[in-house]
Formats: C-alpha cells, structure tokens, sequence
C-alpha cells in the first residue's frame, strides 16, 4: 500500500502561492485568468487588480483595452454564481460546464410554475438582443415586453439567464449604463464548440487543482459552488486509470477523514523545501482576490483572530497584505485629489521587510490607476494584538517611484 506524501504546512502554502502567479508572473492577463479559471468581477478594478497581481505591467487602461478592444478577456456570470472575467477562449468550456445548473430568476419561475412564460420571454429578449447587438436596461424598459423590475434586478435578472445561455456577455458601459452584448456580435469567430458538460466539469476540476492544490473535494465544491454529490463524479475521471491525472497528498490542517489532491506532475515540486518567510514577494491582492476563495478552509491564508477583518457582513471581503503567503493586513485604496490614498491597517507588528516592501508595492497599485500615491498611510497595531508599535500614531511612507 502507498504511502500519502505529507506536506508542511508552509510547503503546502507555497505551492498555492505559486500556482496562482504570485511568485513568477504568467505571461499576460489572458494567460493569468485561463490559469486561475476567472476572477471575481462584482467590483471591476478588483479584477484587473487579481490580473495586475500576476501579469508583468498591466494597467488598468490596458485592462480596459483588453476587454472590450481586443476582447481576450469576457466579463461573465460564473462559478458561484458570480461575475468573473475569463479568458474568452474559456467561454465555451464555462458555458457547457454551467448548462447543468439555472439561475436564481431560472429557479424562482420553475418554482412558481411559469417556467414556459419565462422562457418565452427570454428568447424575446435574446432575439431584440440579436437584432440591436447589445442591450440597456433603459432598453427593455422602452420595449413592448411584459418585463417587471424583478426581471431587471441590478443583481443579473434576464441579463445573468441570457450569460448563463450563451447569448451575452458584458460590454462596456454606455452613458454610465450597464450593457450586454450579443456573443455572435462581440466574438464572430469565437469557436463556440462546448463540450459535454460533464466533461466540461471534469475539466474545471483538473484545472482547479493544477491551479489552486493542494485542495480536496470539499474545496473544489466550495469553490465551484456545486453540491458534493454533484462534484464528485466530476473529479472521478481525474482518479481513474492506471496513470490518474491526480495524487493524493496531505498536510496539517487536513480535515479528518479528507484527501487533498494536486496533480501528479506537481507533487514533487511541492515537496521541495520553501524560502525563507523574506524571500516570499509581498502582495497586495485586492478585494475577491482568487487566492482567497478558491478554498473553504481560510485559517491557512487568514488567521482565526483576524477572520472578520477580512470577511466582511454583507459578503464584503477585503484587500490583503500577503507577508510570507498569509495575510498579515487588510489594505483599501481612495482617490485623493489627482493622487491614490493607501491605507494599510496591520494585524500585528509588521516584520522589516514587509514595512521596506509596501512603498514600492503602493506605488505600484498607483501606478495600475495610471496615478501618483499620493499617500501611504500604515495603522497602529491595537494594543491587543501581537507586538506594539513604537508609536500609536500612524506612520506615512514617502512615496517612491514605482520600479
């Protein structure tokens, strides 16, 4: 019988940390949302912050330029149920692996017994939305359709079931107006060839685990925002064969009764002995940043004391400084006059060279807003927390020129 490899904890972190782009930068901002599968797009700078985080010089005018220019990125309804930013060639794959579930606005009218109501009206909506190649709010309401305010809900209402159909994606905003736009009229030479949305799921979960393990089934669940009982079969074909895509791992903090997983060719890189806690770059992920939903379990990413600093009422969850792959501070940004305002607050005494690393890393998200930071400003520890700071005042870096 095999032995399981066990993984430190560290060494497991580290293997995440890598895998997801934050120590050696994927080649573009195609590249990091293919490999990290989406990421979380209700707040849109958030996402072009996860890409900044992981793509060599991004901006956001580039980000910009590369949705709705270029269109190698799509702005989707996804996994969760939420908005992410894909790589568009992902956009067949996501949309065959999610055929097999329904939208909230789907479900409340099977409920209510006017499913065939509503998907007439749905297939009215797409053919206006064929025929104009993109669609407003302020559209559908000056149309003759028998559409109520439920139905053009600021959370999706029938632009979230026309995504999940494969019609639309998000366009740019027009007069500060949320728009869809018709997939044959965005992207005429997509290859829209989806798979088998089995297969499409089974592909998902191999992706999930090259890009997000070691990770076990509860995790993959988690972050497909799919039932066990669902997700399982889909991870079944990656266990089968004489050569499985997977391998069974462990590390300290294992559920009991749980196997983590990564992918075969992964588990000897894993193995190896990580830096030392300053040789790990410091992070500042923003608001929904991947590398802190992709697992149930946060005690490895966010400690316990500090969870509801990060996990917000209302599902809110904060920006992060990432010392040694854990957060060690939650960060927000504001505009001040032409310049970015950074304000860090620690959750304990920050170690030298995390406090040697935030100036640069400031002006560096500055410099993602095409601004100058025109001030970092760096919270006292609280008295209660580990370590006290030489001074209760705040601390305000000079800001450096980005490098």
């Amino acid at each position: 019988m095999s032995t399981v490899p066990t993984l430190s904890a560290e060494q497991a972190r580290w293997q995440r940390f890598c895998r997801v782009g934050l120590h050696t930068p994927f080649t573009d901002a195609a590249s990091a949302a293919a490999a990290l599968m989406g990421v979380q797009a209700q707040i849109l700078p958030a996402a072009g912050l996860a890409l900044w985080n992981r793509t060599p010089n991004l901006t956001h005018a580039a980000f910009d330029d590369l949705l709705y220019t270029q269109r190698t990125l799509v702005k989707l309804w996804g996994q969760r149920g939420t908005l992410h930013v894909y790589a568009t060639d992902d956009w067949p794959t996501l949309f065959a692996a999610r055929s097999m579930e329904r939208t909230w606005w789907e479900r409340q009218a099977a409920r209510s017994s006017v499913a065939a109501t509503h998907a007439a009206l749905l297939a009215q909506v797409a053919e206006l939305l064929h025929a104009r190649g993109s669609l407003g709010r302020s559209d559908l309401r000056a149309s003759d359709l028998p559409l109520t305010e439920e139905h053009l809900s600021g959370w999706g209402g029938v632009f979230a079931d026309l995504v999940r159909l494969g019609h639309a994606c998000h366009g740019p905003r027009t007069g500060g107006e949320a728009r869809i736009v018709a997939r044959t009229h965005w992207l005429p030479d997509l290859d829209w060839s989806p798979p088998d949305p089995r297969q499409a799921n089974a592909m998902l979960a191999l992706r999930y685990f090259r890009g997000y393990g070691p990770g076990s089934l509860p995790d993959f669940r988690y972050w497909r925002g799919a039932r066990l009982d669902q997700a399982r079969p889909w991870m079944a074909p990656l266990l089968e064969g004489p050569t499985p895509a997977l391998a069974a791992v462990s590390y300290p903090g294992l559920p009991s009764g749980q196997t983590a997983w990564l992918p075969h060719n992964d588990v000897e890189d894993a193995l190896t002995p990580p830096p030392p806690p300053e040789a790990w770059p410091v992070r500042m992920l923003f608001r929904f940043d991947p590398y802190l939903l992709a697992h149930g379990d946060k005690d490895w990413v966010v400690p316990t004391a500090h969870y509801k600093a990060v996990w917000r009422p209302a599902g809110h969850i904060e920006g992060v400084v990432l010392a040694h792959g854990q957060a060690a501070a939650t960060w927000r940004y504001t505009r001040k006059g032409r310049g970015l305002h950074i304000q860090v607050t620690p959750f304990y005494r920050l170690p030298a060279y995390v406090s040697r690393a935030l100036p640069a890393r400031a002006a560096a998200v500055a410099q993602f807003f095409d601004l100058p930071l025109a001030d970092l400003e760096i919270q006292p520890v609280p008295s209660r927390q580990v370590g006290r700071p030489s001074s209760r005042k705040s601390s305000r870096a000079t800001p450096p020129t980005p490098a």
